[in-house]
Formats: structure tokens, sequence, C-alpha cells
């Protein structure tokens, strides 16, 4: 496209700085940036933070429900390398440290 303009890409950033009030609601909720026609492009904060974390774990736990279903239709006749027992038991390991993790909270 030739008419298509690029802007000077800018080497200083674009500092918000926030007051007391929109900081303690920053703290308590999120902060979106619009676009000029009210698009939201981007969000931050702390609450979406905690929603991803939340999400993370609820993966975290169907996965070892699926390794518990595999191990449960597991039958004595199948063969697993030393590196697959292995990485079982690493991945058994950060899911214990996950729950242990989130119980102490």
């Amino acid at each position: 496209m030739d008419n298509v303009t690029s802007l000077p890409v800018s080497t200083n950033p674009c500092v918000i700085k926030l007051d007391q009030f929109q900081y303690a609601f920053y703290q308590q909720s999120r902060l979106e940036i619009h676009s000029p026609e009210g698009e939201c492009i981007a969000q931050l904060g702390e609450e979406l933070t905690r929603i991803a974390e939340e999400d993370a774990s609820y993966r975290l736990r169907d996965q070892a429900r699926l390794l518990e279903i595999l191990f449960d239709q597991v039958q004595d006749d199948v063969k697993l390398p030393q590196q697959a027992f292995a990485s079982l038991a690493d991945l058994m390991g950060m899911i214990n440290a996950h729950f242990k993790k989130q119980m102490t909270k």
C-alpha cells in the first residue's frame, strides 16, 4: 500500500503518573487504555494477574486429573523408558509443590 505512512518510532516512553485516587483504584481493580474510537487496547492491574493465576491453577488441576485417569488405565504390560518415569516424577513434583503453595495462602 503506497499511501500508508509510518509514524516515527519514539525512543521516549509515555509515562502516566497516577494520583492517589487513581492509584488506589488501580490496586483494587484494573486500568484500561482505550483508543480514540473507544476500543480497549490494553488492560493493567492486580485483578488480571489474580485471574491469570487462577486460570493456570485450574489448568494444572485438569492436567492432574487427566494424568490420574491415564495412570488408572495403564496396564502392567505397558513399558515406559526411564526418562518418561523421571519426567512424570518431575511433573508430579510440580503439581505437589503448586498445591502446597496454594494451601499456605
